[in-house]
């Protein structure tokens, strides 16, 4: 299923995808089957069939009927979206239509292409990088389906491309993207650094800024707005006298004048701050977003590894990162970036999804979604999403919730997705004209990484 069919005329064609199938169903057809099954059972020998009625009966009980969808008409060599119109039962050809042909009768989006995989069996597949640009992306399905396996594909794609990514890795499992299987390396390999919150991805008041801890204090730790006001004001004094530290803040909030519930609140975001061991003010320790891009003019991922480290933490990161992101590309110091967000709900409040997908794609961060819990995922921003690559679901909420996100009708998605197998995948909007394409993604040449750790074969490696 996923194929595609076209209906010629002498003029004209008319493009359909095959969405379903079943066998023809005529009046009296289960009758005739079990009348032949009785037959067949009871009699002795081989009758004679001098007329071949048998075989016309078998060929009518195979019949199948194709069901279809219309997706637009050839004119001319060109595709449009008119389907306004049925071709001729008796005159027109009904044949198959390759991915490779119809994609052939649209211009092209772009000349950056990143192969993910096969189509009809045969033909390479690839993608424009512009399709992501400026694009908000989402991968899903259920999971062992091969969803991050795509996600690294297009990563490494983007850095062959000489762009810039951030990735969210939940699982440690990015930080091979540039190397091989064999373990020699590829050309995205210097372009890809990994670091740990806490470790090596450590932040001074100074350069995080003003306006990233606010965003942190307000979504992440819930700082009161009186607190917060009185914070921004003891924050201004210490930067006016360039004395701004972890030392030289917790010394001004004793001295600070104010109501004792709203200094208590200051001590237990300090703490907070203190002991979650993402800030530091020595000068050699500390990380600054800009020397990623400066140290990195070819582009390059900032792999930030959020396996094993507390949920708050990975908040506060995620924060810090994404406010001052935005502060930077506001001000036009970095260029635009993709964010890959692996499991993002596990880390983003749902205050911030909506100004993720709204303020800072026009800023110039381009979003791609990794997860196996779609309706996780508000529905403010299924309504924004260009590209969708979607992987087997079986579940009918999920199915509607994908359908109504995507242009392609609950019918085609419902009915293709259920069958397809793993590393197969239903590729639905912007990057394929809104004509939903089935590929199969290809085997991705890296190291293993972030796969599931199982009892017995741990047990069995023990053994030998």
């Amino acid at each position: 299923m996923g194929d595609y069919l076209v209906a010629a005329e002498p003029h004209r064609s008319l493009v359909l995808q095959v969405y379903d199938e079943r066998y023809l169903d005529i009046e009296g057809i289960e009758e005739e089957i079990a009348r032949e099954e009785i037959l067949s059972a009871s009699v002795a020998g081989v009758t004679s069939d001098p007329t071949e009625l048998t075989t016309i009966s078998t060929l009518i009980r195979d019949m199948r009927i194709l069901l279809c969808k219309a997706r637009g008409t050839i004119s001319r060599g060109k595709l449009t979206p008119r389907i306004d119109w049925m071709p001729s039962r008796t005159n027109s050809k009904v044949t198959r239509l390759l991915v490779d042909d119809l994609r052939g009768s649209l211009p092209p989006l772009g000349l950056r292409d990143i192969k993910i995989g096969t189509v009809d069996n045969e033909s390479q597949f690839s993608i424009p990088a512009e399709a992501l640009d400026g694009r908000i992306t989402v991968i899903t399905g259920r999971k062992e389906s091969g969803k991050s396996h795509l996600a690294k594909m297009l990563l490494r794609g983007l850095l062959a491309q000489r762009a810039y990514s951030i990735v969210f890795d939940l699982n440690d499992e990015y930080g091979a993207v540039g190397q091989r299987k064999d373990g020699s390396s590829t050309d995205a390999s210097a372009m890809v650094r990994v670091m740990r919150p806490g470790r090596d991805m450590k932040f001074s008041l100074a350069t995080i800024g003003l306006r990233s801890i606010s965003n942190l204090l307000s979504h992440s730790l819930e700082m009161p707005g009186t607190s917060l006001r009185e914070f921004v004001k003891i924050w201004e004094q210490l930067d006016n006298r360039d004395e701004l530290t972890l030392a030289t803040l917790e010394s001004a909030i004793h001295q600070w004048r104010c109501n004792e519930f709203v200094r208590d609140a200051l001590f237990a975001r300090y703490h907070t701050l203190v002991s979650c061991g993402l800030f530091t003010d020595s000068e050699e320790k500390q990380f600054d977003l800009r020397d990623f891009f400066t140290l990195n003019p070819d582009g390059g991922a900032l792999v930030v590894s959020l396996g094993g480290i507390s949920p708050m933490n990975r908040r506060m990161v995620v924060e810090l990162i994404l406010s001052k992101v935005v502060e930077l590309l506001e001000h036009r110091k970095v260029p635009p970036i993709f964010l890959f967000a692996e499991e993002a709900h596990l880390y983003l409040r749902e205050t911030y999804w909506e100004d993720l997908i709204t303020r800072m794609r026009h800023f110039g961060v381009f979003t791609v979604f990794v997860t196996n819990q779609p309706d996780a995922i508000d529905q403010k921003i299924y309504r924004q999403v260009d590209n969708i690559f979607l992987y087997n679901f079986s579940n009918d909420s999920d199915l509607a919730l994908i359908s109504q996100a995507s242009t392609a009708d609950a019918d085609t998605v419902r009915a293709i997705v259920r069958t397809l197998p793993p590393r197969m995948c239903l590729l639905l909007g912007y990057a394929v004209r809104n004509l939903p394409v089935v590929v199969s993604v290809d085997p991705f040449d890296s190291p293993a990484s972030g796969t599931t750790r199982r009892f017995f074969e741990e047990t069995e490696q023990v053994a030998a």
